[in-house]
């Protein structure tokens, strides 16, 4: 097989090499040198190529049950929280706790079974394209351009981040129609697989851990609201409502020790500046303050992001307001009328809606590297599936 060699937008920049002894150049009787492959009707390219081919389909299917399990999640836990927060206020039914808790916890298991398959489909395709990379199977000059240009657009508008993981699939050309324009097929499926695994791992898998410490952070707030029924009263009259300042307060600075210095992603880096520079880019990119990088232990180099708990300390301020300025004693009281109520109630619904729209922004956050690590599967399967057609063609042939 043998085609016109084209410059894609994403050439790379190692040299050619020879893929196997099976291609190796002739000349045909006008003297044109093509290339040919020795028929192996029971060789190995065929068989790596389908059983590449079913992993990448695996793969794509495992990316899809991750992303519905981890938004379906979400949502419920969004759900639940307006329906508790109704209750207190309003007076609604509180959910079933044994139904409630059934539900959760089949949520949870469907999540780390999601999860896990997109684990090991992970490594089953890796393990795919390295058999395939051995297997002396070699692309026509189109299909290894197009694969390259294709690899190019799933990342042109990714994150910084996401492209930095991509790396080792993505070089700077020198002049087009170089010699070293295109590279070996092994060379190419091997760096592939590399980027698949760092992309997994390094990027997507922070998305995996930080939407899920944030769930479990936003369960127990949202546990907490389940008890707002049980702190608010009003009197005989109407004109006067009750909040158990101390009891609510306690249990937000509960919360809020237990999950302040969650550690959402942790730096590797090898200095206490390269350490700070990557906590504090993954910061932005999962667009949490910058209040939210810390040196974990103090004075160790060691650079994590934690998790925001901003809107509970607002909370919890505006509650120390309510009791006078001060930290509430537990249990104690405070009786208040009804416009001071309703602006109570309007601060602390705010930074609630502050912390699931945190949930909400990183869960689309995670869908959005699930997708960018599903489209490239999508690009190798669709270009394995070509080669495939071109094997079985070539062997009927």
């Amino acid at each position: 097989m043998n085609g016109i060699q084209t410059t894609s937008s994403l050439p790379l920049t190692l040299p050619q090499t020879t893929e196997t002894p099976a291609a190796a150049p002739r000349a045909d009787v006008a003297g044109v040198a093509v290339e040919t492959r020795a028929a192996a009707p029971q060789g190995p390219e065929l068989p790596a190529l389908n059983t590449a081919q079913n992993k990448a389909d695996a793969l794509r299917q495992a990316n899809e049950a991750a992303r519905r399990t981890v938004e379906g999640q979400t949502t419920y836990e969004s759900k639940l929280a307006d329906q508790r927060w109704q209750a207190a206020i309003a007076g609604g039914e509180q959910p079933v706790a044994e139904r409630l808790n059934f539900q959760r916890g089949a949520l949870t298991r469907a999540q780390d079974q999601a999860r896990d398959m997109q684990t090991l489909n992970t490594q089953q395709l890796k393990s795919g394209l390295g058999a395939l990379a051995q297997s002396g199977y070699v692309m026509s000059a189109e299909q290894q351009s197009k694969l390259q240009a294709d690899i190019a657009d799933v990342f042109a508008d990714a994150p910084p981040m996401a492209r930095e993981f991509a790396a080792p699939m993505l070089y700077t050309a020198p002049a087009p129609g170089a010699a070293k324009d295109m590279i070996s097929d092994r060379e190419l499926w091997d760096l592939i697989s590399e980027s698949i695994g760092n992309i997994k791992d390094g990027y997507l898998g922070v998305y995996e851990n930080v939407v899920g410490k944030y769930i479990e952070f936003y369960q127990e707030f949202s546990d907490i609201l389940s008890q707002m029924a049980g702190w608010i009263s009003s009197n005989d009259k109407g004109d006067k409502v009750t909040l158990n300042v101390g009891d609510l307060y306690a249990a937000l600075k509960t919360l809020k020790e237990k999950y302040e210095n969650t550690e959402l992603f942790a730096s590797t880096a090898d200095t206490p500046e390269k350490a700070k520079e990557e906590a504090e880019k993954w910061a932005a990119e999962l667009g949490l303050p910058k209040e939210c990088v810390k040196e974990q232990p103090k004075g160790s180099g060691r650079y994590v992001v934690v998790i925001d708990t901003g809107p509970v300390d607002k909370m919890m301020k505006a509650l120390e307001g309510l009791a006078g300025n001060k930290v509430p004693s537990q249990g104690q009281k405070v009786e208040m009328d009804n416009a001071k109520f309703q602006s109570w109630q309007s601060g602390f619904k705010a930074q609630e809606e502050n912390l699931k729209n945190t949930l909400q922004t990183l869960t689309q956050k995670y869908s959005n590297a699930n997708s960018l690590f599903d489209n490239l599967v999508k690009v190798l399967s669709s270009t394995i599936s070509s080669c495939t057609e071109t094997a079985k063609s070539f062997l009927q042939g």
